[in-house]
């Protein structure tokens, strides 16, 4: 009976968690949210359940600590690269391109550094979709001074842009952002949808001058005056 026990190797509390992280990074990156389960998970971490109990309550909470370990360093960046730009403008109006690049800039480094990043955030974004409200209230706490500081800077820059209308601008912005990323890192893969024209194919400081023109000009753009009810 002893033999069928399985043996939990000794080793920190932080260690141990930083071993299910690793884990359940991996697996994500490999088979998705829906298709990694705590048992592939505390099997592949050489632990067990009360380990991911203890650590993180539920497998929820553990895809979200994934998540923000990935996002962390790149919203620290963000707010670095933003403290900069405040501080080059002073008390005068914020340039829209360096706040865009503030905001895109990290993230597109952080995918060179390691290409399982963008896959990461990818596949863990889609399965956010379908867990506990709870915890994805957890995630927009956490990045609420994030978000905060950036819709600052973002009226700012655009100062005719009516606060309400820039909730909008900025899903089509970020939309636009993470669409981009997934065909520019798959550009090797995809076709070109019209054998006449091809596509150049861009590195990364191309990529990034490139989306920051595309997204500044649509941050930017009137907004439109409404003409009445649809029906």
């Amino acid at each position: 009976m002893n033999e069928m026990k399985k043996k939990i190797p000794i080793r920190s509390s932080s260690a141990t968690r930083e071993a299910l992280l690793n884990a359940a990074e991996e697996l994500l990156g490999e088979r998705g949210v829906e298709g990694t389960s705590i048992r592939d998970i505390i099997k592949k971490a050489d632990t067990n359940l009360g380990a991911v109990n203890y650590h993180f309550g539920s497998k929820d909470r553990l895809v979200m600590e994934v998540f923000m370990r990935r996002m962390r360093p790149v919203d620290q960046e963000r707010i670095a690269r933003l403290d900069a730009v405040e501080k080059l403008a002073r008390k005068g109006p914020l340039a829209l391109a360096d706040v865009m690049d503030a905001f895109i800039r990290p993230l597109i480094e952080a995918q060179q550094e390691d290409s399982r990043h963008a896959i990461i955030l990818k596949l863990i974004g889609r399965g956010f979709q379908e867990v506990d409200p709870e915890v994805r209230a957890m995630v927009h706490q956490e990045l609420a001074i994030l978000t905060k500081r950036f819709d600052a800077a973002f009226l700012r820059a655009v100062p005719e842009l009516p606060p309400e209308e820039l909730h909008w601008r900025i899903m089509f912005f970020v939309g636009a952002m993470h669409f981009g990323i997934d065909l520019w890192t798959t550009f090797d893969q995809r076709p070109a949808p019209n054998p006449e024209i091809q596509p150049k194919k861009l590195n990364s400081e191309e990529f990034i001058q490139r989306l920051v023109i595309f997204v500044t000009a649509g941050m930017a753009a009137p907004v439109p005056k409404t003409k009445g009810k649809m029906k």
